[in-house]
């Protein structure tokens, strides 16, 4: 009998999934950004638009894939919270169902299931509410269809495109996980002659879902570009103190969840202690480079281990294709068990989690340890938890002001609904703010209100003192806030994408009304009992 359930053929599987739900019931949380697209969802779905702010059109998500699928779930059953967590839930099956198929043999897959539930990077953002966990899905898709039959002559270019395509909607930057993969694929089917006018016109469509977006998003919010990416781009530091930060965000991910950097390295010293030579391994690497570099460049995140997720899933998908023989692999597994007695914030250890001491470090938040005794579903029941409260959008803050200016928004924001317009001074949601140089930390960056903003906020008018800035402010007003057919728009658009308004580099007349003087909102439990 034993005999027969060991020789099961998705035995591996199925405990696998089973070890997934177990800790998923510890590690679920949501995180303050994911309810900035719960907003936009809840103003879209109440007809407001794909809108923060209902008076204006501004981007302000970065993950629309997530938002549309989320949109029509949310029309059908109004609590956000759930629906988050079970498709999160669902994603994340889907990304081991694949990452078995992907698999060589029981042992790799195994090797791979217990290095990414060994990972905080990996389990930290499969729920969050943000759009990791899908993107795992995604990732998993195209390198199991990239993978597969190598040696079939079918050609793989048109839905690989297509793959992509999908993954640039979830996300523009996820695109660079696939880079150097996807030119390889391209080498070797233009190398095997598979690449002809059939192929080129599939691929063509497969690019549809990206085409698509672009257009809409160029059209409706006057941008081919979320406003998260001027918000965070458009700041005051040189470039060389940028790439330090970025260092420190990679330092800070080397301590944080050190398994992440040197697993693939132990596993290629330990096929060569045993004589065998795995090129897999350092090529994973070398597909991994854009995206690393991408994140030093940019200065990494301000939430750990954030901008790491899609790197380190790939190595596992890596480590599923890499065949282990008995000794090799045995060895790798005893590692991993030991680095988990050793390390005692890895996922399996479920009393610790959001018990570390420290929350900030060189401006790099351990963002789940900050929200989850508030957001986690384990801690649903106590009476810290919110959950109850964002579940049927009850209000949590009392605000006297129907404009209000704030930072970190999103549960802010989703719980007081689409009748406040919120000034978010870090600039991830206004389309003006964006545009000025921001100070300060990583992914937060601080801006100097100009005079007379919120008085033109409150009166729906451009009350701006400065002259230059508020010809400026006009043309943003005209892209976000006039008509979408308005003629006017399309010049402007091209100015402010590619022009030379992409950004307002001049001096600028603030007012007294700035970030450090104005009142800090909190929680008020009094009016959601």
């Amino acid at each position: 009998m034993l005999s027969r359930i060991l020789n099961l053929k998705y035995l591996d599987l199925m405990v696998g999934i089973f070890i997934f739900a177990y800790i998923s019931y510890f590690q679920a949380w949501l995180s303050d950004d994911a309810f900035i697209s719960f907003r936009v969802v809840d103003n879209f779905v109440n007809g407001y638009g794909l809108r923060w702010n209902i008076a204006e059109r501004v981007q302000v998500f970065t993950n629309p894939l997530l938002v549309l699928i989320l949109s029509p779930l949310y029309y059908l059953w109004r609590n956000i919270v759930a629906i988050s967590f079970i498709t999160s839930f669902i994603f994340g099956i889907g990304s081991i169902y694949l990452l078995k198929k992907i698999a060589v043999s029981r042992l790799s897959f195994v090797v791979s299931i217990l290095f990414l539930f060994s990972s905080v990077t990996f389990f930290d953002y499969v729920f969050s509410g943000l759009e990791n966990s899908l993107n795992y899905l995604i990732e998993a898709s195209f390198f199991y269809y990239l993978w597969k039959d190598e040696d079939s002559p079918k050609g793989k270019l048109p839905i690989c495109t297509f793959l992509i395509s999908i993954a640039v909607v979830s996300r523009f930057d996820f695109v660079l996980i696939f880079a150097i993969p996807y030119i390889v694929l391209l080498y070797s089917e233009y190398s095997k002659n598979r690449i002809n006018r059939k192929v080129i016109l599939l691929s063509i469509l497969g690019l549809l879902p990206i085409i698509l977006w672009l257009l809409f998003s160029g059209f409706y919010f006057g941008s081919f570009l979320p406003n998260t990416y001027f918000a965070k781009t458009n700041i005051l530091e040189p470039f060389p103190d940028i790439v330090l930060q970025g260092l420190k965000y990679f330092k800070f991910q080397f301590f944080w969840d050190p398994i992440s950097f040197i697993f693939i390295p132990l596993v290629f010293l330990i096929h060569l202690a045993f004589k065998q030579l795995r090129w897999a391994l350092p090529i994973a690497f070398l597909y991994a480079v854009p995206f690393l570099f991408y994140i030093l460049f940019i200065g990494g995140d301000f939430m750990a281990g954030r901008f790491f997720t899609s790197v380190v899933f790939f190595f596992g998908l890596v480590l599923a294709r890499l065949p282990f023989r008995l000794k090799d692999g045995l060895i790798t597994i005893l590692l991993v068990i030991i680095y988990n007695f050793l390390f005692q914030f890895t996922p399996i250890h479920v009393d610790q989690i959001g018990s570390l001491s420290k929350n900030f470090v060189d401006g790099i938040a351990n963002e789940k340890n900050i929200y989850y005794s508030k957001t986690a579903f384990r801690h649903r029941n106590t009476s810290g938890s919110i959950l109850y409260k964002l579940a049927r959008r009850a209000k949590l803050y009392k605000v006297d002001d129907s404009v209000v200016l704030r930072g970190q928004i999103g549960i802010f924001g989703y719980s007081l609904g689409p009748n406040y317009h919120i000034i978010d001074f870090y600039a991830l949601s206004d389309a003006l703010l964006s545009r000025l140089r921001g100070y300060g930390r990583v992914g937060h960056k601080k801006r100097f209100l100009p005079k007379g903003y919120i008085e033109g906020i409150k009166s729906g008018k451009n009350e701006i003192t400065d002259l230059g800035l508020k010809e400026y402010y006009d043309g943003i007003r005209i892209l976000t806030r006039e008509y979408v057919w308005d003629k006017r728009r399309l010049e402007l658009f091209w100015k402010y994408q590619f022009g030379k308004l992409r950004k307002y580099d001049a001096i600028y007349e603030f007012g007294k009304i700035q970030i450090e003087n104005y009142p800090r909102i909190k929680i008020d439990t009094s009016l959601s009992e």
